[in-house]
């Protein structure tokens, strides 16, 4: 009995631990493979327009039942609000997909471009400085095309790269919530949940590889066809630099498309500037006046001030660029030295960096307006108990400023690109200038420019005459010349009364040191006149000199002259001792 019992119990451990496994493997086998979701996946890739319906129908049914879809498996609101927004990611996703593929069946956008070049091609020189301004334009916008398409293809590799990583780390994420889900380990609501953010998490990793994809070999097609056609434009562009021809018609046309913007520039300042004091004319005194109508009145003035200092910043910059096209010129005709096509592309380069500067500026007033728009319509609309019934109308025509205030900062953007652009083509023009230089000029720039600065330096001044390295320099040169030719005038004459001539060894003496004196006194003159300073200058000095000499050397002065006076009288020769007490 007792075996039976135990063969009994055997058996029905057996049969247990069977029906677990069938359970087990009949559960599993039951379960989606992650298999089976990559490759309808991947079959919603050639199909975007009816995986994007489908998507916006299930983002439909979620809105709105947010907070019911948490309580039922038990997450939180904002989850569900995520998993939202990553089905509306990948419906933008499979849009942009869509417009890629249309892209791709569609001609080159750069077939539009050869009537232009077959324009260009057909013009004969000389070619005038506006053919020569459009053309660059059209070069710059072909360069500006293929660096895009170089920046796509990076962006594209490394998107790829990132986004395998994240999609390695989704397929594991899906085995294990799908191994909890087919064993029914853990809270099933919430895996669930959890396996729908996996799944669309692996649509979205492989919706964008397919983006990349697309966009990589668009790129690289696009990028191929712009390099074929700058290896066309270049030398077109090389030819019109070396026969073009400036003439006056060109720079009236410019100056004058300038002068008129600028005057309509003016003219708005003109009347901006009677709009800066909104209270003229109003009749109320402050203390009455509503929320509405101090608030209309701050930011009214404010924005009336911002607005006609960019008005100015505008004209200076429609100004400059004149002096742009003058440059180029110059440059183009070879009418500069080294060191001034340096100082052009030294000045530009702080030209363009406050041009950035504006821009910035520009859209960062539009957004303040924006932000006045929306304080308006939060604080003083609907039935806000801070508008009376007159504040409405007034609230209504702000609103209608504000909207045309920034369509009017869109117009000083587009006039600060175009600027930028101009000068963006001189910076390059001057760079490919001066890099054509040979090695040998290119160091004979940089000593010019550097000894250039070095003769300039001021060491100081005499009243309104300064004395630089250079100018000092030169009158030391003269001085030593000086010198040096008067000691060679007293070496001739020490050697002619040597060789014969009937004078005395002490008057030779006093002679040579005449000569010598008076030579030292000549070149310091002409020293001081080489300085181009004029000797009326040192008249004070001299005077002061002069003073200090009486008062402080009385006894030395009188010595010397005394010396002179006794070598004059012959009473003391040279060679006699003299005995001192």
């Amino acid at each position: 009995m007792k075996k039976m019992g135990m063969r009994y119990s055997n058996n029905l451990f057996y049969f247990f631990i069977a029906l677990l496994l069938l359970l087990t493997f009949s559960t599993i086998s039951n379960a989606e493979t992650l298999a089976d979701v990559k490759r309808e996946i991947v079959d919603f890739q050639s199909q975007p327009l009816e995986r994007i319906k489908t998507l916006r129908a299930e983002v439909l049914k979620i809105q709105g039942l947010e907070e019911g879809l948490a309580r039922q498996y038990r997450i939180p609101v904002s989850q569900v609000i995520n998993y939202e927004m990553m089905l509306e990611n990948n419906i933008h996703v499979y849009h942009s997909i869509y417009f890629l593929q249309k892209q791709g069946s569609a001609p080159s956008q750069f077939i539009l471009e050869e009537g232009r070049l077959e324009e260009l091609a057909e013009k004969t020189p000389p070619y005038s400085f506006l053919l020569y301004l459009n053309f660059l334009e059209d070069v710059e916008n072909y360069l500006n095309e293929a660096d895009r398409y170089k920046r796509l293809i990076e962006k594209a590799h490394a998107t790829i790269l990132r986004n395998n990583g994240e999609r390695t780390e989704a397929e594991k994420k899906f085995r294990l919530v799908n191994d909890q889900l087919s064993r029914g380990s853990g809270n099933n609501m919430s895996n669930s949940w959890r396996m729908r953010e996996i799944k669309a998490k692996l649509e979205e990793c492989t919706a964008i590889n397919t983006l990349n994809s697309t966009t990589l070999s668009l790129a690289e097609k696009e990028l191929n066809d712009t390099e074929s056609k700058i290896a066309i434009i270049r030398p077109m562009l090389e030819n019109i630099r070396e026969n073009i021809k400036f003439n006056s018609e060109d720079f009236v046309f410019l100056n004058t498309t300038a002068l008129e913007k600028t005057g309509s520039l003016y003219d708005t300042i003109s009347v901006l500037e009677k709009k800066i004091d909104p209270t003229n004319g109003y009749s109320e005194e402050p203390t009455e006046m509503t929320q509405f109508t101090r608030f209309w009145i701050s930011n009214e003035k404010q924005l009336v001030r911002d607005e006609i200092l960019m008005i100015l910043e505008v004209i200076e910059k429609l100004t400059s660029l004149r002096s742009v096209w003058r440059g180029m010129q110059d440059l183009l005709d070879g009418n500069l030295d080294m060191s001034r096509q340096k100082y052009i592309l030294s000045k530009t380069n702080d030209y363009i960096d406050d041009i950035n500067a504006n821009i910035t500026l520009c859209v960062d007033s539009i957004q303040t307006i924006r932000e006045t728009e929306q304080a308006v319509k939060r604080r003083f609309t609907g039935q806000s108990l801070l508008v009376t019934e007159g504040d409405a109308l007034k609230r209504d025509k702000f609103l209608e400023n504000l909207a045309v205030r920034k369509k009017r900062y869109l117009s000083y953007l587009i006039d600060l690109g175009m600027i930028r652009s101009q000068y963006d083509d001189l910076q390059k023009e001057s760079m490919r200038i001066t890099g054509t230089h040979k090695n040998e000029d290119k160091l004979n720039l940089f000593w010019g420019s550097s000894l250039s600065r070095i003769r300039e330096t001021e060491l100081w001044h005499v009243g309104e005459y300064p004395v630089t390295v250079g100018k000092f320099s030169f009158g030391l040169m003269i001085f030593l010349l000086g010198i040096v030719f008067t000691r060679y005038i007293v070496y001739a004459f020490r050697k002619k009364t040597c060789d014969g001539l009937a004078m005395s060894k002490h008057s030779s003496l006093l002679i040579q040191k005449f000569i010598y004196y008076t030579g030292v006194i000549i070149s310091t003159f002409f020293g001081l006149w080489s300085l181009h300073i004029p000797l009326t200058a040192f008249a004070f000095l001299g005077g002061a000199i002069a003073i200090a000499v009486g008062f402080g050397t009385q006894k030395y002065t009188g010595d010397v002259f005394s010396g002179m006076i006794l070598l004059f009288q012959k009473k003391v020769r040279i060679g006699d001792e003299v005995i001192i007490a």
